[in-house]
């Protein structure tokens, strides 16, 4: 029971390190941006030809950590486009009605393809989706890991901006 608390506890130190670059140069260089619960059209049955609402939280992979303040500020576009990618493909179900997640994921590529279109260059790889949404994703012992909750960019735009602030000289010293 002590090594798995202190293994949980070193793998929240070292995912929890503030800053994004140390962050993102410890994961190899690729960061992820959560965004909030889309409302996409999903089909109603396997085969069918009408659609449903359902949330679904996408994930994007951007792999330079510079982009992402860059798709952070811009994360209502690729929220559209999205939404654009699903008006055109609504997402296929099971035939039990769950999301075939399988076929989501091998289309990750095109989902990401239509996100970097909106943003007006290729800085997101890919582009997963979750189903289901809303402020919190998790319930119990696993709403206390990191990423449970939807925190958005909100970070990542303050440290921006403090950067920002730093360049121009703003900052009291």
């Amino acid at each position: 029971m002590k090594k798995l608390i202190a293994i949980v506890f070193v793998a929240l130190t070292v995912f929890g390190m503030p800053g994004s670059q140390a962050r993102a140069s410890y994961l190899g260089g690729n960061s992820h941006v959560q965004l909030k619960h889309i409302m996409v059209p999903v089909l109603q049955k396997a085969g069918g030809f009408t659609t449903e609402i359902r949330p679904m939280t996408p994930v994007m992979t951007v792999p330079k950590a510079d982009d992402v303040a860059f798709v952070c500020q811009r994360a209502p576009r690729a929220a559209e486009a999205i939404l654009y990618y699903f008006q055109k493909n609504p997402a296929p179900v099971l035939a039990n009605r769950r999301v075939d997640t399988v076929t989501l994921d091998k289309n990750h590529a095109k989902i990401a393809a239509y996100v970097n279109r909106a943003l007006g260059r290729a800085a997101v790889s890919e582009v997963y989706l979750v189903e289901g949404g809303g402020p919190s994703m998790a319930t119990g012992t696993s709403s206390r890991l990191p990423f449970a909750s939807i925190q958005g960019c909100s970070r990542v735009l303050e440290e921006y901006q403090q950067r920002m602030k730093d360049v121009l000289g703003e900052t009291k010293k």
